[in-house]
């Protein structure tokens, strides 16, 4: 608890210096040094990550023979220089089912295991490889690493979490673009800029919009009133997502100040929410909205779209036009009288009315109702003099009153009329005829018919009135006979107009699809500092442009028409840009390793982790980039290695002085993902279902809560609600959706045993496998290897199989107990194992 005392004025010094140097925490070491006031940008240029990427050479370790890549030979290297030795290369069993999860996320079966062991070829492996980076499964694998760093979800969170209904689209181009290797830099500029690339074919030109959707997937409040904080939170967003998911940066730091420990200025922060202001991904509204557009045409296609829109356009137009006419009454005089409706402003209530539309048959947008003493209301008419029979429009219903009073005041008359209003108005069964009055208009006070609840039994309707003249003048004539002939004539068009509507929509062409994306605002242009990041608070102008500590003094050629993404995107991908090989290239390792050569993988900043390889890092770097951006080349190349074929177990020489296996002497050991996981017992179940891509999300759904998640298809194409995770998902470790990721964490929890010993998912899957045993192969102790087989890779160990043998065995005595019960119990003793749950 805090003292009774002020704190000592020495004391109160050493706080302010803690904090000036960015509170570190004193337990992990060395602490971080805070940039200074203003931001020295030459001598942040000097940290590792902006340094630019030199010629690296392959250094020759004394232990050339171990060595079967260069890779190899930059890790023994490493390894040599700390007197330590590798361990052992990994069971070729091992290896292949380390091997099947990596890239595509499945178990090998038991006959793609034995296809692998019988080639004995120097080639083996490496085909092995190449047909796991051919398969389509590959792409979900992979995709499913990226969408953790586009930080993908199908719903929006926060406040009233709405669904994006088709962000499974950006899903499905993810996955394509891994499946077909898309150069890395060209996947960069597609989802930062994508709409403003030019293409050669529509399905071209409909992937780089849906490639968009990255900026516009993100977890953001669309119900938040006030706009322009909105607007600016996600701006926020996307430049925080940009910087960690391309750059490994922290940017979102510097929205309100310098950045504390890295050379990026608040200028910075604001020269990039220029470029993001300057790009629509909201659409305003009391609950905002994301972005949808239609995927591109050809022009002739839509060119007879917008023919079709037009000429259904004009005939629901006419259609209104002549429904309003329908409605008109058929009588001459009436369509020469006067109608006021109750939506006037002229109609003045007292009491209580209500507000309805809920009976049909009304006149205007609605009608009023009211009970009890003391409700009226008066509509004031303006008509010359006559007989004029008194009009009331209203819906009728058994709850009306029978007798509902009218009362028409005019030249010091009163006359009281009284009408049930339970039974149909018999002019054109809208209004009905109170009575009639003879007004000489010795006045300009107008005439005042009041409805009023006044000894009425029951509800009281006031809609409209008319006053009708009962004989007609010529002029009035005329006017009738006109408007008697537009009714008739729209009594005879309408049937035709709403048959040719019909028409119309039964032959209706395929609209395309609209899809989440981002464009352009109408008007672009160059944005303001927020002072302390509040954008109701606005500072000097910032120029657009990027990260200074890279660019240096040359600016960007930023267009004024146009937001800039496009020159931020082939930034981001340039040769010339240090950090995105970097970053990239280090993610893929860690994919591989378990671990990254810089381990904290989002931050390539001063309080990230230096490289334990740099030379390493840059020359995987350099090479990715020089052979096309290629993924799958550069996974290709690190699963080659002698280096990612090591067994997780296995001593260094020195024990003991390596314990984070920082210099790689062995493989690291990884637990599966969730993901990997469900498609491993679902495979074993017999249940798996292997189709690529698709919806997958329900229709009828309206809201994330409660949403049953279906079973059968792969665990990546669950829908991903940022409120409500499917089952598991969080208890393995699955990222916050609202997050860019990089690298998962890796926790082990009381709670992940419990789930595979108690959920209802994995005893149905442990069922299901057990019968698919049972009926494959009568023999128990062969069904024992078979089932070790699926579901670990590998034959039972002598003891395990005992175990098993026993487990298995009926009882001496009769009881409940089936044969499908103790397999069904086996199978989630084998699902619950380490084993099962890891990669070796």
């Amino acid at each position: 608890m805090p003292p009774d005392e002020l704190l000592p004025a020495d004391v109160v010094a050493d706080f302010e210096k803690w904090i000036e140097m960015g509170a570190p925490d004193p337990r992990d070491g060395e602490a971080p040094v805070a940039a200074a006031p203003g931001i020295d940008l030459e001598a942040g240029r000097q940290f590792w990550s902006f340094q630019p990427l030199g010629e690296i050479g392959v250094p020759t370790p004394g232990d050339t023979d171990w060595c079967r890549t260069e890779i190899d030979q930059f890790i023994r290297v490493r390894q040599e220089q700390a007197g330590l030795a590798p361990g052992p290369d990994a069971d070729r069993r091992v290896l292949a089912r380390r091997a099947y999860f990596d890239l595509i996320g499945l178990p090998p079966t038991p006959e793609e295991l034995e296809t692998f062991l019988a080639d004995d070829s120097p080639t083996a492996w490496a085909q092995l490889i190449d047909r796991l980076l051919e398969s389509p499964h590959y792409g979900e694998r992979w995709g499913r690493h990226w969408l953790d760093v586009a930080r993908y979800a199908d719903s929006t969170g926060g406040g009233r979490s709405l669904l994006y209904r088709v962000s499974w689209r950006y899903r499905d181009y993810v996955i394509n673009a891994f499946n077909r290797d898309k150069p890395f830099d060209r996947l960069i500029i597609q989802q930062i800029a994508g709409d403003q690339l030019p293409y050669d074919n529509l399905d071209a030109g409909a992937e780089q919009l849906v490639a968009t959707a990255f900026l516009a997937i993100g977890p953001y409040n669309y119900e938040d009133q006030d706009k322009t904080a909105l607007r600016m939170d996600v701006v926020d967003e996307q430049i925080d997502t940009v910087g960690r998911a391309f750059l490994g940066m922290t940017l979102g730091c510097a929205r309100c100040h310098d950045h504390k420990f890295d050379p990026v200025p608040t200028t910075d922060y604001y020269a990039l929410a220029g470029i993001f202001r300057s790009t629509q991904s909201l659409v305003e509204a009391n609950v905002s909205s994301w972005v949808m557009r239609p995927l591109p045409l050809a022009p002739e296609t839509e060119a007879e779209l917008a023919a079709y829109k037009k000429r259904v356009e004009e005939v629901e137009k006419s259609i209104q036009s002549m429904e309003r006419f329908s409605r008109l009454p058929q009588d001459a005089n009436a369509l020469v009288g006067t109608e006021i409706d109750d939506e006037v402003e002229s109609v003045e209530f007292s009491g209580t009315w209500n507000k309805s539309k809920s009976e049909p048959n009304f006149v205007g947008k609605g009608y009023r109702y009211a009970s009890g003493a003391g409700a009226t209301a008066v509509y004031p008419f303006l008509v010359g003099a006559g007989e004029y029979e008194v009009r009331v429009g209203y819906t009728p219903h058994p709850n009306r009153s029978p007798n509902a009073l009218i009362r028409v005041e005019y030249e010091g008359h009163t006359s009281e009329f009284r009408i049930d209003q339970r039974q149909p108005p018999e002019s054109n069964g809208r209004y009905a005829v109170a009575g009639r009055i003879q007004y000489d208009k010795t006045s300009d006070a107008p005439v005042k018919v009041t409805i009023s609840t006044e000894g009425a039994d029951g509800i009281v309707i006031a809609d409209s009135v008319m006053l009708v003249p009962t004989v007609l003048d010529e002029g009035q004539q005329q006017q009738a006979d006109v408007k008697l002939a537009r009714v008739k004539a729209a009594a005879e068009e309408l049937p035709k107009l709403t048959a040719e509507l019909e028409q119309l929509k039964a032959n209706a062409p395929e609209f395309p699809p609209e899809v989440m994306c981002v464009k352009d605002e109408a008007e672009c242009g160059d944005f303001v500092v927020c002072l302390r990041g509040n954008p109701h608070q606005l500072g000097p102008k910032v120029p657009r442009g990027f990260l200074s500590v890279i660019v240096g003094d040359a600016r960007p050629a930023i267009p004024t028409d146009s937001s800039g993404r496009l020159e931020l995107a082939r930034w981001i991908a340039s040769p010339e840009n240090p950090l995105t090989a970097r970053v990239i290239v280090n993610r893929v390792w860690a994919h591989l390793f378990g671990k990254g050569l810089v381990r904290t993988v989002d931050n390539f900043g001063a309080t990230g982790q230096p490289p334990s390889h740099p030379e390493l890092l840059d020359w995987l770097a350099a090479r990715f980039m020089a052979r096309g951006w290629s993924i799958k080349s550069l996974i290709r190349d690190i699963m080659l290695s002698r280096t990612y074929q090591l067994a997780s177990a296995g001593n260094s020489v020195v024990a003991g002085s390596d314990p984070d296996n920082a210099l790689l002497t062995r493989q690291n050991r990884k637990r599966l993902e969730v993901e990997c996981l469900l498609d491993a017992m679902l495979a074993l179940s017999g249940e798996l279902d292997l189709a690529i891509g698709g919806e997958t999300m329900r229709g009828d759904i309206k809201r994330e809560y409660g949403y049953e998640f279906d079973i059968g298809r792969r665990a990546m194409y669950f829908p991903i609600f940022r409120n409500q995770l499917p089952p598991g998902f969080a208890e393995f470790d699955f990222p916050d959706p609202n997050l860019s990721i990089g690298r998962r964490t890796t926790t082990t929890l009381s709670t992940q045993a419990l789930l595979m010993m108690n959920s209802p998912f994995v005893l149905q899957r442990a069922e299901r496998a057990a019968e698919i045993l049972i009926n494959a192969e009568p023999d128990p102790s062969s069904r024992i290897g078979l089932l070790f087989e699926r579901a670990l890779g590998r034959q039972p160990s002598d003891i395990e199989r005992q175990l098993a043998e026993e487990f298995v065995q009926p009882p001496s005595s009769a009881d409940d107990e089936t044969e499908v019960r103790r397999w069904t119990e086996l199978c989630l003793s084998v699902f619950g194992t380490i084993d099962f749950r890891y990669i070796e």
